[in-house]
């Protein structure tokens, strides 16, 4: 069941918002450092934009 509070990232490697979030709370600031932590991103690649745009949002507030 979908969940609409958390949802998938990276289809690929199932890898959720929180996960990506938790990620950039633990320092990670690029899709490279993103990448390394959770493995998002390393699959088919088209989720880089949400990535890097989840990484703006802490990044800016």
């Amino acid at each position: 069941m979908p969940d609409a509070d958390d949802p998938l990232i990276c289809l690929c490697r199932r890898v959720r918002e929180s996960a990506i979030l938790a990620a950039a709370d633990q320092g990670c600031r690029t899709l490279a450092d993103v990448r390394d932590r959770t493995e998002a991103n390393t699959g088919c690649g088209d989720c880089a934009a949400d990535i890097e745009e989840l990484l703006e949002s802490v990044r800016t507030g």
